[in-house]
C-alpha cells in the first residue's frame, strides 16, 4: 500500500491535492488539524494505480487525443484532466438559441430534442426554421412541432407568422440554422448579423467523429463568429473522440450537451467532467447501430 501525508489550508485543499497526486482510487486514512491547517493521510493500492494510469494512457492513445493535450494529460487521473482543461455550461433558454455547424452535423435533430426537453417540462417552445438551403426542413421540423404542439415559425413564408421570426422573442425560442462552412467568411459575417439580430446564444453542432485538426479549425472558426457552446453529436457511432476534445480545446466552448442516440424520445445527455471522462475511458464499448443526432 502506497501512502501520502498531505498538508494544506484547508480540507478541501487536501483533498484536491491527494486527487491530484494519487487519483480518485485514493483513501483517506485519517486527518487532523495542524497549526498551519490540515493534515491528512492517503492510501492506495499501487497496483490499482498502476492499472489505472495505464488504462487512462491507453485511451489517450486510442482516441488520438492531440499529442500537447495528451502528454498534461497522462500525468493527472481523468476527471480531474477534463476538469482543468475544458469549460461545462448549460442552457437556460431565457436568450434565443441558434443551432450552428456545418452541413450534416445533426441540428436539426438537436432542435428537436431540445423542444422535445422543454415541452415535458411544462414549457412550450417556439420553434424557427432557418433552414432554406436543405430540401424538406422545413416540413420535417413542422411535422414534429405539430406532435410535440410547439409553436413553429419557417422564415421563408410570406404570411404574418413566417415574419414574426424576425421580432425580439418572447419565450423559450429555438432557430435551427442552415449548414454553414466554417472556412467561408461570407457565411461566419452572415452568422454573426444573425446571432446580434436575434441576441441569441449560438451552440456549435459538431460531429464528434471528425479529424482531430479539422475539428479544431471548425470550432475557432465558429467561435470567432459568436459561438459560445459546443453539442457533439454521433456519439453513438463514433468509437474515437480525438476529434471533440480538439474542438473544445481549440477555442473557449462551453460543453453543453452531447447528441447519443439517433431516437427522438432519447434526449440529449449534459456533458459534464464526468461524463467525458467516463466516455474517454470506456472505448471498449460496441459501436451503437442507431444514427447520432
Amino acid at each position: 500500500m502506497n501512502i501520502k501525508l498531505i498538508r494544506a489550508a484547508t480540507m478541501r485543499a487536501a483533498l484536491a491535492e491527494a486527487h491530484r497526486l494519487m487519483g480518485p482510487e485514493a483513501l483517506i486514512l485519517e486527518s487532523r488539524k495542524i497549526a498551519t491547517g490540515i493534515e491528512i493521510s492517503v492510501a492506495i493500492d499501487p497496483e490499482e494505480t498502476l492499472d489505472h494510469r495505464e488504462q487512462w494512457h491507453e485511451a489517450l492513445a486510442y482516441h488520438q487525443v492531440p499529442a500537447a493535450l495528451a502528454g498534461r494529460w497522462r500525468r493527472v487521473s481523468p476527471d480531474r484532466a477534463v476538469a482543468d482543461t475544458f469549460q461545462f455550461g448549460t442552457v437556460d433558454f431565457t436568450r434565443p438559441l441558434l443551432l450552428v455547424g456545418p452541413p450534416g452535423a445533426g441540428k436539426t435533430m438537436t432542435t428537436v430534442k431540445f423542444a422535445t426537453r422543454l415541452v415535458l417540462d411544462g414549457i412550450r417552445p417556439t420553434v424557427i426554421n432557418a433552414d432554406q438551403n436543405r430540401a424538406g426542413a422545413a416540413a420535417q421540423l413542422s411535422a414534429l412541432c405539430r406532435i410535440l404542439r410547439a409553436d413553429f415559425i419557417d422564415t421563408a413564408s410570406p404570411t404574418p407568422a413566417g415574419r414574426r421570426a424576425r421580432r425580439r422573442p418572447t419565450s423559450a425560442t429555438l432557430i435551427d440554422l442552415p449548414g454553414m462552412d466554417p472556412f467561408d467568411d461570407q457565411d461566419m459575417t452572415g452568422l454573426r448579423d444573425m446571432i446580434d439580430q436575434v441576441q441569441g446564444v449560438a451552440a456549435l453542432v459538431l460531429p464528434a467523429g471528425l479529424d482531430a485538426q479539422d475539428s479544431a479549425e471548425m470550432a475557432e472558426r465558429f467561435h470567432a463568429a459568436g459561438a459560445t457552446l459546443l453539442i457533439p453529436t454521433r456519439l453513438d457511432l463514433t468509437r474515437r473522440l480525438g476529434g471533440m476534445v480538439a474542438a473544445a480545446a481549440a477555442a473557449p466552448l462551453a460543453f453543453s450537451h452531447a447528441g447519443t442516440s439517433g431516437r427522438v424520445t432519447e434526449a440529449l445527455e449534459p456533458v459534464t467532467p464526468q461524463f467525458l471522462a467516463r466516455r474517454l475511458l470506456d472505448h471498449t464499448r460496441p459501436t451503437g447501430l442507431a444514427h447520432a443526432a
